[in-house]
């Protein structure tokens, strides 16, 4: 049904619309094709004019999340670029402290969270910083587009693959084993939330408050040039004054912006909101 390469477009630029994500067809071809397909045979559809109606008219919902949950990558792992934790705990929230009202919640965002490992690894570097803990109280949530990686997150159960660079003390402090598998413990679920939003949504992005710290690692290079730049404005809107925008370590704002102040951490640069 979706083998022609009008098809085809038509079904990447909606894929673009509505994630920011940019494929082009010979990757398409080769890793979204079959499983899109076999959605659609799932849902029963036998012409692509009715199935893209359904998609733009957004009527089909489930469809439309099921195509999302397919082409959106979940690679991620705990500790995953380690240095930019080190610098939350140890340069960023005790700055955010000096300059935050006695007693306000020091809000931290990880968009996207994927499977929920860059929400509990936040959590974990503030545990291990008591005195962060005792002179705050922290609000952590995650967001993603991909319904399937979340309900992983919800649960927080993991692999070994996932695990692999968390030092052993810290394994046996935060998680249960269980067979061939990782589970956070508890008492730390309660202390972070996960909500099914997409960036590209500015509506419910804004929804979810303001925020002292946003996390947003290795999401942008998936990203089309102006998918990219509405992303950021909309993170810029979401920052308290001075707030702080953490991105993968190969991702970078244009120089010519004057939305952010670019900081050098040793190898990581990360960015201020003017």
């Amino acid at each position: 049904m979706i083998n022609s390469d009008e098809n085809i477009t038509k079904i990447i630029n909606f894929i673009k619309e509505k994630t920011g994500i940019d494929i082009n067809q010979d990757k398409f071809k080769k890793f979204y094709a079959k499983k899109i397909e076999q959605i659609i045979k799932e849902e029963n559809y036998n012409n692509f004019p009715g199935l893209y109606s359904d998609l733009i008219s957004n009527k089909n919902p489930d469809l439309i999340q099921k195509i999302i949950n397919t082409v959106t990558i979940n690679e991620t792992y705990f500790f995953r670029e380690e240095e930019h934790f080190r610098i939350m705990v140890k340069n960023i929230i005790p700055e955010l402290m000096k300059i935050r009202p006695q007693g306000e919640t020091i809000n931290i965002l990880s968009a996207p969270c994927s499977s929920g490992e860059e929400v509990y690894s936040i959590l974990i570097h503030l545990l291990e910083n008591p005195h962060l803990i005792r002179e705050r109280d922290f609000m952590i949530i995650g967001i993603d587009i991909n319904t399937s990686a979340l309900e992983i997150a919800k649960k927080g159960i993991y692999t070994k693959g996932s695990m692999r660079a968390v030092p052993p003390h810290l394994v046996s402090k935060y998680f249960i084993k269980e067979k061939n598998f990782y589970r956070i413990k508890n008492s730390l679920q309660e202390f972070v939330s996960f909500e099914n939003v997409n960036v590209r949504d500015k509506y419910s992005m804004k929804r979810l408050g303001k925020f002292d710290i946003i996390f947003s690692r290795n999401m942008f290079i998936y990203f089309d040039e102006h998918s990219r730049k509405e992303t950021i404005a909309t993170f810029y809107s979401m920052l308290k004054p001075e707030g702080y925008l953490i991105l993968g370590h190969t991702e970078r704002i244009p120089e010519t912006s004057e939305m952010f102040v670019k900081q050098k951490h040793k190898n990581s640069i990360i960015y201020k909101k003017r």
